[in-house]
C-alpha cells in the first residue's frame, strides 16, 4: 500500500515494495490480457487485409466478438451492469493493442472516451437507453470534441446550440474534424455551446436529421480505422439527451482524459517493446560482412536504447496505474465508490498521467524510427513491420492531449501543488521556496542502505536530479516571476522544468523496480534489469544536465551561469561505463527475440 499523493514523487522517498510492475498483475488481470491476444490471433490477423481496407462488415463484426470477451464492461461498475475491474487489469487490457492492428483504434476509442462519460455523467435514463448498448456492442460510440479550428484549445469550440422555442430540443449548428470511428458510430458524445457560450456535452445519434457524416481521412498511419468530419445543420437533439449539466461539458471532456493517458502510456509501452522485439530478431538474422548485425557495436548501442527507452516506459505505466490503483482501494476498503470519487483520485495524479503519456509515446515514436534504421533500406518498405510501425506510433504524441500540452500542463500543476504544500498557495509560489528545499531536504539521503549496488546507485542519481530540479525551479520563479509563469513566452522554461521532472519520474520508477526485483530471477536477468537501470539513469542525467544548460543560458548568461552549471555538475552523478552494458543487453535481446527481462526470465 502506498500512501503517495500527487507530484509526491519530487518531494519523498518511494520505497520499492510501493511499486506496482507487470509481474504484479493477478490471474484475472493475466487471463484478460491472454484473452485479448488470443482474440488477436484467432479473429484479426486472419482478416488484417480486410481490416486495413476499412471493409466495414468485417470490422463491425469483430467489434461485436470483442464485447464478449468483455472488454467493454471492464470499467463499468457492477451497479451498472458492468464488471468493474481494476485499475491493473485495465492496465494490462490496454497493453495490448498492438495485437489487434487496425481493429484497436475502434475497440479502444469505444471502450473509454465513447462509453465512460455515459458511465460517470449519464442519468438513469440515458444508462438505461444506451450504456448496455454500448457494453454489448450492439452501439458504437465516438468522441465529436475537436473543430477545424479547435485543436489543443478545446475549450474554444464554435458548435452553437440554441434551445427551441418550444423548450424540448436543443438546436446544434457546427462542424467537428478529426473524429475517431465517425464512419461507423451510431452515437456521439458531441460538444456544443449553449447560447455559444456555456460549454455543454449531448448525446447525439447518428440517423439524426442534419447530422452528416464525411469521408474517412487519408492519414498518414492508424489505417483501416474510421476518422471522419462531422457536420451539424440544425440538427435536433432532445433536452433529455444533455450529458451531465449545461455549462459543465468541460467536467465531460476531461472526465477521461486523465485515464486515456495513463491508458495510452500502457499501449505506448508495449508498442515500444514490440520495436524492440522486432528490430532485436531481425538483427541477430541478418549477416553481413560475416556476422549478424547485432554483433557490431552501433547495432548494440541501438538495441540497448531501445530496450532502455521500454523498459523505462513500462516501468512508469505501470507505477502510474499502481498509484491510482493503490488509492481507489483504499477508498474501497472505507466503502463503496462512487464515479466522482474515481474522477477525483485520477485527477489527484494526473502530472503523472500526463508524464507517463509524454514518456510513453515518445519512446514508443522513437524506437519505431531506430528500428527502421536497423532494418536498413526493408525497414522503409511496407512489407516490413518498422514501416507500419513508423507511421502508427506518431499520432500517440498527439492524441489525448499533444505532448506540449501534457508537458505544460503537468509543469504548472506542480507549481500549484508544491507552493500549496509549502503552504505558500499557487499565487505566491516564489514566497515557499525556502519551505520547497526544506521538503525536498529529505529526498536527497534515501535509499542509502538496503539496495543493492546498481539500483543504490540509480536512487542516488534520482535524489541528484531532484536537487537539480528545484535548484531550476528557483531560478524560473525567480528569473521569470510566478506571476508570468502562465504567460506564452515562458512555455520554454516550463517545457525544460517538465522535462526534468519526467525524466525523475522515468529514471526513479526503473531503479524502484529493479530494486523491487533485485532478488528475482536469474542472476543473468538480474545482471541485465542492473544494465538498464544504469542506461536509463544516464540517459535522464545527461537531459536533466541539457535542460539546466538551456536555463540557466538564458537565465544567468556568462560567468554568473558557468558557476551556477558547475553546481549542477557537481551534483549530478559521473558517467558510468556504458559500452559493456549495452553489449549485454543486446546479447540477451538477441538470444531471447527481444523480450526484456521479467520475473520470471
Amino acid at each position: 500500500m502506498s500512501d503517495a499523493s500527487g507530484t509526491s514523487f519530487l518531494t519523498r522517498a518511494a520505497d520499492p515494495a510501493e511499486i506496482v510492475t507487470p509481474d504484479d498483475l493477478g490471474e484475472e488481470e493475466r487471463m484478460l490480457v491472454q484473452a485479448v491476444q488470443d482474440f488477436a490471433a484467432r479473429e484479426v490477423e486472419p482478416v488484417m487485409n480486410k481490416l486495413m481496407s476499412r471493409d466495414p462488415e468485417t470490422s463491425r463484426g469483430l467489434f461485436k466478438k470483442a464485447a464478449e470477451l468483455g472488454i467493454f464492461m471492464a470499467e463499468v461498475p457492477e451497479a451498472d451492469g458492468g464488471l468493474d475491474l481494476s485499475v491493473l487489469a485495465v492496465t494490462g487490457m490496454l497493453s495490448t493493442p498492438a495485437d489487434l492492428g487496425p481493429l484497436s483504434p475502434m475497440i479502444m476509442g469505444h471502450q473509454g472516451i465513447g462509453t465512460l462519460p455515459i458511465v460517470y455523467f449519464g442519468t438513469p435514463e440515458q444508462k438505461e437507453k444506451y450504456l448496455q448498448r454500448c457494453m454489448d456492442g450492439d452501439i458504437l460510440s465516438a468522441f465529436a470534441l475537436t473543430e477545424p479550428s479547435t485543436g489543443s484549445d478545446a475549450m474554444n469550440i464554435r458548435t452553437r446550440a440554441v434551445l427551441d422555442a418550444e423548450g424540448t430540443h436543443y438546436v446544434i449548428n457546427g462542424a467537428k474534424q478529426w473524429i475517431t470511428n465517425a464512419g461507423w458510430a451510431d452515437l456521439f458524445v458531441l460538444f456544443a455551446k449553449v447560447d455559444g457560450e456555456r460549454f455543454t456535452a449531448f448525446l447525439v445519434e447518428r440517423d439524426t436529421e442534419g447530422l452528416s457524416i464525411g469521408e474517412p481521412e487519408k492519414l498518414l498511419g492508424q489505417h483501416g480505422s474510421s476518422v471522419c468530419a462531422l457536420s451539424l445543420e440544425d440538427v435536433c437533439v432532445p433536452v433529455e439527451n444533455v450529458l451531465g449539466e449545461i455549462g459543465k461539458g468541460h467536467k465531460v471532456a476531461f472526465c477521461t482524459l486523465n485515464m486515456g493517458r495513463l491508458k495510452l502510456s500502457a499501449a505506448s509501452a508495449t508498442g515500444a517493446k514490440v520495436a524492440v522485439e522486432e528490430a532485436s530478431t531481425y538483427a541477430g538474422q541478418r549477416i553481413q560482412f560475416g556476422l549478424p548485425i547485432g554483433r557490431f557495436g552501433l547495432i548494440e548501442r541501438k538495441l540497448a536504447d531501445m530496450a532502455a527507452r521500454a523498459y523505462a516506459a513500462e516501468s512508469v505505466a505501470y507505477r502510474t496505474a499502481g498509484l491510482v490503483y493503490h488509492a481507489l482501494e483504499a477508498l474501497k476498503a472505507e466503502g463503496s465508490i462512487s464515479n466522482q470519487a474515481r474522477l477525483d483520485t485520477l485527477t489527484e495524479f494526473s502530472v503523472e498521467c500526463a508524464l507517463a503519456k509524454v514518456y510513453g509515446s515518445e519512446a514508443y515514436n522513437g524506437n519505431a524510427d531506430v528500428a527502421v534504421q536497423v532494418f536498413g533500406g526493408y525497414g522503409f518498405s511496407e512489407e516490413y513491420a518498422p514501416a507500419k510501425m513508423y507511421r502508427d506510433s506518431r499520432v500517440s504524441r498527439i492524441y489525448e492531449g499533444t505532448n506540449e500540452i501534457c508537458r505544460l500542463y503537468a509543469q504548472r500543476t506542480i507549481f500549484r501543488r508544491l507552493a500549496a504544500a509549502a503552504g505558500g498557495g499557487g499565487t505566491v509560489l516564489a514566497k515557499s521556496l525556502s519551505t520547497l528545499r526544506e521538503l525536498h531536504a529529505g529526498t536527497t539521503s534515501a535509499h542509502d542502505e538496503g539496495q543493492s549496488g546498481e539500483a543504490n546507485a540509480a536512487l542516488r542519481a534520482v535524489a541528484a536530479m531532484k536537487q537539480v530540479y528545484f535548484m531550476l525551479l528557483e531560478e524560473v520563479v525567480n528569473g521569470v516571476g510566478a506571476e508570468r509563469l502562465t504567460e506564452p513566452e515562458s512555455q520554454q522554461f516550463l517545457a525544460s522544468l517538465a522535462d526534468a521532472a519526467m525524466e525523475i519520474y522515468a529514471a526513479e520508477s526503473v531503479a524502484l523496480r529493479v530494486s523491487k526485483l533485485d532478488a528475482v530471477g536469474s542472476a543473468e536477468s538480474r545482471e541485465i534489469r542492473a544494465d538498464l537501470a544504469v542506461l536509463v539513469t544516464e540517459r535522464s542525467a545527461e537531459r536533466v544536465h541539457a535542460e539546466a544548460r538551456t536555463v540557466l543560458g538564458e537565465l544567468r548568461p556568462g560567468a554568473e551561469g558557468g558557476a551556477r552549471l558547475a553546481e549542477v555538475d557537481a551534483l549530478l552523478p559521473a558517467p558510468r561505463a556504458l559500452v559493456g552494458a549495452r553489449a549485454r543487453v543486446a546479447e540477451w535481446l538477441i538470444a531471447r527475440g527481444g523480450l526484456l527481462p521479467g520475473a520470471a526470465s
